[in-house]
């Protein structure tokens, strides 16, 4: 299988681009949060150290959990999942709040923690149902549980954008699982009212909203950024202004090394820079969907999924809010923004990929039969017959 390395090996190509994105963030780091770092009264490399001391920790988790048989994720989940829903709540109840939202505590963003539990115990319970796949139970009830608790955290805070990320990549997984559609409708339509009524509820959200929809030239508050951000891609050309170069990061884009890390490529890059990018991240999710297609397991196949889709929304996310086709939100780059949850959080779930991706993990995994699986062939029923002779 190309891109993934036999005989034990893992997924090379997964790994050489998320070092090439991990290193490119480090220089983009520097760039971006020179000025903003003057500003504060810090030196211009303040920012970039920071950054480093959370990379090398991301560089540990990720080869820790690359080595690590995915079996394990099983417990781990569980307790990422508590782990993360009580900093969470503590998040909650603190006085730290930032911009109105309440998301950090001890210097971390737990709901990241939270989000990668839930992810395994949903694939769990889904890889687990077998031949009840279809049912009520494994449909709706089972899986609402930790989403539903995850969703709720998430509204409270509030972090919008993060809930419906989470909620898509949920009913993209549960479809790939091949659960009832009927139920899958039922929830699809009362979730979606549900979100709308959430987004539109918080002033914050309304008014970044109306701002998108708001007619060209119009200046808000709300939509400052992007519109410096398109400023900032349009400066930049075809080639950019050089690195470094950029006059946009200097005040005019907030905290650019951060929400708007793209324009500034863009700016000081150019457009080859950010086809650069766009190639290195459609580069990663090829390979993440292809560790999903082949892996001999059902939990490695939704997890890999899903690891892969949430990677995936950030980057799309960030990207689309930089040039303007979508309302303004704080989704970073990953691998390329600074910060540490996201970044440690994307780590590991390459980790886990590149895991997945090895021919002889996840081997005592045993899962009950499903003919209604999207795994479902006959190198997968081989696969089964033999784990169950073990």
């Amino acid at each position: 299988m190309e891109g993934t390395a036999q005989n034990g090996g893992m997924n090379k190509v997964l790994l050489v681009v998320t070092l090439l994105l991990i290193c490119f963030g480090v220089a983009e780091v520097y760039t971006a949060s020179g000025p903003f770092a003057v500003a504060k009264g810090h030196t211009a490399e303040f920012y970039m150290i920071k950054h480093c001391e959370k990379v090398l920790l991301a560089l540990f988790f990720m080869f820790l959990f690359s080595f690590l048989d995915y079996r394990h994720w099983r417990w781990l989940g569980r307790v990422a999942f508590a782990g993360g829903v009580v900093l969470t709540i503590a998040a909650l109840v603190s006085s730290n709040g930032v911009k109105g939202a309440n998301r950090w505590i001890l210097g971390i963003q737990p709901s990241e923690i939270m989000k990668l539990g839930m992810f395994v115990l949903l694939c769990e319970k889904l890889s687990l149902a077998g031949e009840n796949i279809k049912s009520l139970k494994c449909t709706l009830i089972q899986p609402a549980v930790p989403v539903g608790i995850t969703a709720i955290l998430l509204l409270l805070q509030p972090n919008l954008s993060m809930m419906g990320i989470i909620l898509i990549i949920v009913a993209c997984v549960m479809l790939v699982a091949g659960v009832n559609y009927k139920y899958m409708g039922y929830a699809v339509a009362v979730a979606i009212p549900a979100i709308i009524i959430a987004f539109l509820s918080k002033e914050h959200s309304r008014a970044r909203i109306m701002a998108f929809f708001a007619e060209e030239g119009e200046m808000t508050a709300s939509n400052y950024q992007v519109e410096h951000s398109l400023q900032a891609l349009g400066n930049g050309g075809l080639f950019g202004t050089g690195f470094g170069q950029g006059v946009l990061k200097w005040g005019y884009l907030p905290e650019a090394h951060k929400d708007v890390v793209y324009a500034v490529i863009g700016e000081e890059l150019g457009v080859v820079g950010t086809f650069a990018v766009l190639i290195l991240f459609t580069l990663l999710i090829a390979q993440g969907f292809k560790i999903s297609q082949n892996a001999s397991t059902r939990f490695g196949k939704y997890l890999a999924l899903a690891l892969t889709l949430s990677i995936f929304m950030n980057f799309a996310i960030h990207v689309c809010v930089s040039i303007d086709l979508g309302p303004t939100t704080g989704q970073p780059l990953p691998f390329i923004s600074f910060g540490g949850t996201n970044l440690i959080y994307s780590a590991v779930a390459v980790g886990i990929l590149l895991n997945i991706s090895r021919p002889n993990s996840g081997r005592l995994i045993k899962e009950p039969y499903a003919r209604s699986s999207s795994l479902d062939s006959s190198m997968f029923r081989n696969v089964e017959v033999t784990r169950s002779s073990v």
